[in-house]
């Protein structure tokens, strides 16, 4: 599980008192200085105070941080490496360029969606010589099913609250400009993409997991059942990093990491949006970076 560390003096702070003993717990199942929850505040909790992202209490509008205005454009060089049937010992290359735009914003009551648009080019192969077009069809015509990185740039967004989640072009309906039924029904176990503060909480995930580790966390402290191990299927918030890329040196960005099926690797600035993504498969041979090459506001671009 990583997790961001504290001082010295944090865990000095932080460590006395009834909640110590799952702060504890978590580290002897984690294997790292995490932020806890502390027993019931008298006081609303901090920024820097929450560990699951539901125990922060303070709200914060994420459009303070992304800038999701419609007419922005962000352009990303992506490169996918796929293992032909999942080997490494054949491997194709896939590099290309995309431009997200957003296009469009609607009001809705679970708050605020932003629609937009992929635009890839400069699309080149590089087919290992073994390899033939029978056994690379994934490779050949879906580069870009999941967007310029596959899982960190949505297409489309849905800001509510303190989070920001991926909106497929399924769950929106189009004609009545709303969240698709799917959609509502399935609400629960969506992971958002980000939240925020990046700096509010140590990790989140979907409101499912989190709200079922959380009460497990209450139990344990209280001397009943085991301490939650909230490591895969997690977003997790590291240390600030400076990150090059072709855009320009980033200063302070946000690490960001999540395990589940393999493990990404993202950087996130606010005022910028994403920088970086990397993504290493935890079983067949693939792996994948796109980086940042320009963020074009929409009042520049005019």
């Amino acid at each position: 599980m990583l997790c961001r560390r504290h001082t010295s003096k944090e865990r000095t702070d932080r460590g006395r008192g009834p909640a110590s003993i799952l702060f504890m717990s978590l580290i002897v199942f984690a294997g790292a200085h995490c932020k806890r929850r502390p027993a019931e505040p008298t006081k609303p909790v901090t920024k820097r105070g929450a560990f699951f992202s539901i125990e922060h209490k303070e709200k914060a509008n994420p459009l303070d941080y992304f800038p999701l205005a419609v007419g922005n454009k962000w352009t990303y060089a992506s490169t996918d490496k796929t293992g032909v049937n999942g080997s490494s010992k054949s491997v194709v290359t896939i590099k290309w360029i995309t431009e997200h735009v957003i296009t469009a914003e609607y009001d809705i009551p679970e708050g605020k969606v932003f629609l937009g648009k992929f635009i890839p080019r400069d699309v080149r192969y590089d087919y290992p010589p073994d390899a033939n077009e029978t056994r690379l069809p994934w490779s050949r015509d879906t580069p870009f099913g999941g967007g310029p990185a596959g899982l960190f740039c949505a297409k489309n967004y849905l800001v509510a609250g303190n989070y920001v989640f991926s909106l497929p072009d399924q769950w929106w309906d189009a004609a009545a400009k709303g969240l698709s039924a799917s959609y509502r029904e399935q609400s629960p176990w969506a992971t958002p993409q980000l939240f925020f503060p990046l700096d509010g909480a140590s990790c989140w995930s979907d409101r499912v997991t989190e709200e079922r580790d959380y009460q497990a966390a209450l139990l344990f402290e209280g001397g009943k059942g085991p301490a939650p191990n909230p490591s895969t299927h997690y977003w997790h918030v590291n240390e600030r990093e400076d990150v090059e890329v072709p855009y320009g040196k980033v200063r302070d960005a946000v690490n960001l990491t999540y395990t589940g099926g393999g493990i990404a690797t993202e950087w996130f600035k606010e005022g910028l949006g994403f920088v970086k993504a990397t993504f290493i498969h935890g079983g067949s041979y693939d792996e994948w970076e796109t980086t940042l090459v320009d963020f074009t506001p929409a009042q520049a671009a005019k």
